[in-house]
C-alpha cells in the first residue's frame, strides 16, 4: 500500500507543477531585441556607405543621436586611458540597426562602422555584409567587461573608393 501512496504523491506533484507552469496562459507580447530577426525588413547596405564621409552618412542615415548611456568602444577605451587622440563618434539608428561611426573630425572621413548587436548572422544579413569581401573587413567586437559576449561587428574599409 505504501508504494501506491508514493505514486499518488508523485502524480499529484507533477500535475500541480504542470498546472502552474503557465502553459495555459495566453501568449503575451515580449519586448523585441534591438535587432528584430525578420526576413522582410530591409537592412542597410553597409558596403555602399563604408566609404562615405560623416556628412554624407548623416544625409543617408539621418541625424546623429546621443551614444547609449554607458557605451564604451572597447577598441578606443585603452586610447582614452593613455590620453591619446581618438576619433569622434556618431551614433545612428536606421531600420532597426544601431550603428556607431568613428570619424576624423578634421577630415570628416569615416574610419569604421560598428554595428551593435549580439547576433552575428543577423547583423551580417541585415547589413548586406559578406566575409572575404575585397573592399571591407568584418571583425567581431566583444564587450570589455564580458569578453565572451558579442557587442557587434566592426566594418573597416580596406581600399578607398574611386570617384
Amino acid at each position: 500500500m505504501r508504494p501506491l501512496v508514493v505514486m499518488l504523491i508523485i502524480v499529484a506533484a507533477v500535475s500541480f507543477a504542470g498546472g502552474c507552469s503557465g502553459s495555459h496562459e495566453p501568449v503575451r507580447d515580449r519586448p523585441r531585441a534591438s535587432i528584430a530577426p525578420s526576413r522582410n525588413i530591409p537592412g542597410l547596405d553597409v558596403p555602399g556607405i563604408i566609404h562615405l564621409s560623416i556628412d554624407q552618412l548623416i544625409r543617408r542615415l539621418g541625424p546623429r543621436r546621443p551614444l547609449p548611456v554607458g557605451f564604451t568602444d572597447p577598441v578606443q577605451a585603452p586610447l582614452l586611458l593613455r590620453q591619446e587622440q581618438i576619433d569622434s563618434s556618431g551614433f545612428f539608428q536606421y531600420r532597426g540597426l544601431a550603428v556607431v561611426a568613428a570619424y576624423n573630425e578634421r577630415t570628416r572621413r569615416v574610419s569604421d562602422l560598428l554595428l551593435l548587436g549580439a547576433d552575428e548572422s543577423e547583423l551580417m544579413r541585415r547589413a548586406n555584409l559578406a566575409l572575404g569581401a575585397a573592399d571591407y573587413l568584418v571583425l567581431p567586437v566583444f564587450e570589455e567587461q564580458r569578453p565572451t559576449q558579442l557587442m557587434g561587428l566592426r566594418v573597416l574599409a580596406t581600399a578607398p573608393s574611386l570617384p
